[in-house]
């Protein structure tokens, strides 16, 4: 199966499905790039100070709450 007919087949996945599947890819691209090491040492923070709020991680992250609410 080439690429342009799996694009094809995730065209009819549910919404649903395709955010689970675009999460993956992103997973398979952050440990490609050698991303994991820094996520994790985020993730691991134990001082507060260093922590960012919510609304500051949506930001930053171009996450829109216009589109969570669908």
């Amino acid at each position: 199966m080439d690429v342009t007919a799996i694009q094809h087949e995730l065209e009819l996945l549910p919404a649903n499905q395709q955010d689970r599947l675009a999460a993956f890819l992103t997973l398979l691209r952050m440990k490609r790039e050698g991303m994991m090491p820094e996520l994790q040492r985020r993730l691991d923070e134990k001082e507060p100070g260093k922590w960012i709020s919510w609304d500051d991680a949506r930001s930053e992250l171009g996450i829109d709450d216009s589109e969570s609410a669908e």
